[in-house]
């Protein structure tokens, strides 16, 4: 056989490879087998794990949570502009951690 693409021998051997071709076919009752091992997986959470999984349940819980950050960073955005300019509190941080050196070896040495 050539190697040239357009080789009419080559096309024919490869279409005629599809003669024999069928449809696949799922085993009998093979719908059933998965419907019923679906349920059983999700019965096994219990009337918790069935209540858990609903959408609306999701939505409201992420939803909570969006409005109780957003209240949260409102809430320190007001109290980062009244609480005076970033120098201020900046010394207020400053005056809690001291920044002293201390040295780890002392230079005078006693002598007994």
């Amino acid at each position: 056989m050539s190697i040239d693409p357009n080789n009419d021998s080559r096309i024919d051997a490869v279409l005629s490879s599809l003669d024999g071709i069928q449809r696949a076919k799922a085993p009998d009752f093979m719908y059933t087998r998965l419907k019923g091992r679906m349920e059983q997986e999700f019965d096994q959470g219990g009337p918790l794990g069935r209540w858990l999984t609903k959408p609306v349940l999701a939505l409201a819980i992420a939803a909570v949570i969006l409005i109780v950050n957003a209240t949260t960073v409102l809430k320190m955005w007001e109290q980062g502009t009244t609480a005076g300019s970033t120098i201020e509190s900046g010394q207020l941080v400053a005056a809690d951690y001291p920044a002293a050196v201390y040295p780890v070896y002392n230079e005078n040495l006693l002598e007994p």
